[in-house]
């Protein structure tokens, strides 16, 4: 046997298994640093406000039976004065469902046309603007809603006036309510109601002045607005990668009519619009090829929105716009995705094989020289 030719051999064999196992570390290493498993895909909510555009008060149990009496309109919008409860309620008014208390419905608020008829409601925030004459005997501005016209109501949520002045406050949340599961009939301008209450806690009647500037509901949703990796979507994918690379958009539930879809990148920028897409029956569909854009960022979240194609103002091309001023672009759905950079595709998969091949190439080259030196000496 030729010992030499052995000898060479079983070493060439070791060299290559140790080529073999830096390059497969290297590999790993590659991987784990520009794959970001950290994603936080999903459908997100969306908030938007709007005013009433109508009023009444309530004439029966309700105090001196006649709620903002002056101009109640003022308070449909910010700003344009005030709707005004003068010697209001009667001398016992300390409880804000007691016949008491003055009472004043407003309604028409739109809400229902602002969200697909699909979405799950997850909170309704009221705000009012009130301002009160004096602050003595504790005097409050409690607020309930209905969702059948005024012939149900919430349990009330009251505030005591802090000062005489014009003051915001805030009833309700983005996750709150009110102890109600509401369906976007319930907010039907048929159906939605907000009552806001006058009283205070004296025991003979106190003569207070309450003044009403603006009364606007925000309501927080979900969209049933999901991203797939198929044509015939099954299952919701939130992680793209260059091996999932196609997005498939669809949301149930939808009104009919035409809508406008935004993708927005990593960095928060429009990447592109898919325009006048048109629903007839409740599916909203859109795609977009990840590798169409190869400048768009990845390794981290994207973002999909939905507006009505007949929206004042286009999609903007910065995402922290459009979530910044939902009501502008008339916002209806908001989803994300984690979109890995292998995916666009430009920079991992070829890079990172550039770069393990080198690092074996020079391996290699480092044994193969101290092999020589080692025959020489």
């Amino acid at each position: 046997m030729n010992w030499r030719w052995y000898k060479r051999a079983s070493v060439h064999l070791m060299r290559v298994v140790t080529v073999m196992l830096v390059a497969a570390l290297a590999g790993g290493f590659l991987l784990l640093f520009y794959q970001d498993y950290a994603y936080a895909g999903g459908n997100e909510t969306v908030t938007r406000q709007f005013s009433p555009s109508a009023d009444a008060a309530v004439t029966s149990g309700a105090g001196d039976n006649d709620g903002f009496e002056t101009t109640p309109a003022n308070a449909y919008d910010d700003g344009t004065g005030y709707a005004v409860d003068a010697t209001s309620g009667l001398p016992e008014n300390s409880v804000a469902t007691d016949i008491g208390t003055d009472k004043h419905n407003y309604y028409n608020y739109g809400l229902s046309n602002a969200m697909p008829p699909g979405a799950s409601i997850t909170g309704i925030t009221v705000r009012a603007d009130i301002a009160v004459d004096d602050t003595k005997d504790e005097p409050f501005t409690a607020i309930r809603l209905s969702w059948d016209g005024g012939a149900s109501w919430t349990a009330v949520k009251p505030f005591t006036l802090t000062g005489i002045a014009e003051t915001t406050y805030t009833y309700g949340g983005i996750a709150d309510n009110w102890g109600h599961a509401w369906s976007t009939s319930d907010l039907s301008d048929a159906n939605f109601r907000v009552q806001v209450i006058n009283g205070d806690t004296k025991a003979i009647k106190d003569d207070r002045e309450f003044s009403l500037d603006w009364i606007p509901v925000s309501v927080t949703f979900t969209a049933p607005w999901e991203s797939y990796e198929n044509l015939d979507p099954l299952t919701v994918c939130d992680d793209f990668s260059e091996s999932t690379n196609h997005v498939y958009m669809q949301g149930t539930g939808f009104a009919t009519g035409n809508y406008d879809v935004g993708y927005y990148d990593a960095n928060g920028d429009l990447v592109v619009t898919d325009e006048n897409i048109n629903v007839s029956a409740s599916t909203l569909n859109s795609e977009w090829d990840l590798t169409n854009n190869k400048t768009a960022a990845g390794d981290a979240d994207w973002h999909v929105l939905v507006q009505p194609a007949s929206a004042t103002q286009p999609l903007p091309n910065s995402y922290a716009d459009a979530i910044a001023n939902p009501d502008d672009y008339e916002l209806m759905a908001n989803d994300s995705f984690y979109v890995a950079q292998s995916a666009i595709p430009e920079f991992p998969t070829v890079m990172a094989g550039i770069m393990v091949a080198g690092l074996c190439f020079g391996i290699y080259y480092w044994m193969r020289k101290r092999r020589l030196a080692y025959v020489k000496a």
